[in-house]
């Protein structure tokens, strides 16, 4: 006969932090609680789970096996409740980065609410979405190199770089007249130097050093770095066409790139059966179409 879930549950929650009085707060019931049940647990299997010092516990060996096997089993139990209520709800959760989210997905989001009413899109912030799955997406945006492309996804937009700065920038280190300048110039760079290096050789220039310069996740944070004047960034078109407008920041060049990068849309493999989650794959893909368009 197996324990009781309840009694299962307390043990996780204790196995978990270390402490009755924490798995208490986080059930929301009484320390007294969390040890009956530990002690009745440990009287059903006949072994010790946790060594006790004073309001701190420790997993014995036995309490970690059986620590192992209700994590695993909590979790899958919670992933699959968590799809049910996102099936049943037509509940569609989408995995993509700040600032495709900010400049691309934000300004139309309304018109997937025209088309798709009865679809709730919950979005998750992810700098890496395909990283592991840490999101438990249905969908997932990813921002590669479009050598890069991912299997089994669709491009849903290319990226042209642009090189850009603020026009303190260019107050306090220019004029920039030709693009190997910047090799000694304060630059900033997103997640790597890739978009770095594509574009000096794009342009020509070849590096005969390691590139210098901070490394950030957030492309937002980017961009205000280079509208403040810290250093000079790669910009992707169409993304900062806004920021272009408004003079936050300006080109350095006119340079005409070839696109280097691009963002793609991909379903977990839980979700294809989800005709709610190909429907916003296919209005991803439609919005797309029409910005080309415009």
């Amino acid at each position: 006969m197996l324990p009781s879930l309840s009694a299962l549950r307390a043990f996780d929650a204790a196995a978990k932090r270390g402490s009755f009085r924490a798995a208490a707060e986080h059930l929301s019931v009484t320390p007294t609680a969390i040890s009956h049940h530990i002690r009745g647990l440990e009287d059903q299997l006949g072994v010790k789970l946790f060594e006790r010092a004073g309001r701190e516990v420790a997993l014995t060996e036995d309490g970690r096996r059986l620590a192992d096997t209700t994590l695993q089993a909590f979790g899958m139990l919670d992933e699959t409740v968590r799809a049910l209520r996102r099936t049943s709800r037509k509940v569609v959760r989408l995995a993509a980065g700040p600032i495709f989210t900010a400049r691309w997905l934000m300004p139309r989001i309304s018109d997937l609410w025209d088309q798709h009413p009865k679809i709730e899109l919950e979005v998750v912030p992810s700098y890496r979405p395909r990283m592991g799955d840490q999101t438990h997406a249905d969908i997932v945006i990813s921002w590669e190199r479009l050598g890069d492309m991912p299997e089994r996804a669709d491009k849903l937009l290319e990226l042209r770089p642009v090189a850009i700065a603020s026009e303190d920038y260019i107050l306090q280190h220019g004029p920039i007249r030709d693009p190997s300048e910047l090799l000694q110039k304060p630059i900033l760079h997103q997640r790597n130097h890739w978009g770095w290096l594509d574009w000096f050789a794009a342009m020509g220039v070849q590096p005969k050093t390691q590139l210098r310069g901070a490394v950030f996740e957030d492309a937002n944070i980017l961009l205000r770095g280079a509208a403040e004047g810290q250093g000079a960034v790669v910009g992707w078109l169409p993304l900062i066409d806004q920021d272009l407008r408004e003079g936050r920041v300006v080109r350095l060049f006119d340079e005409t790139i070839t696109p280097t990068h691009g963002y793609f849309v991909e379903s977990r493999d839980r979700a294809q059966t989800r005709p709610e989650t190909q429907d916003v794959i296919d209005w991803l893909v439609s919005q797309n179409r029409k910005s080309a368009q415009d």
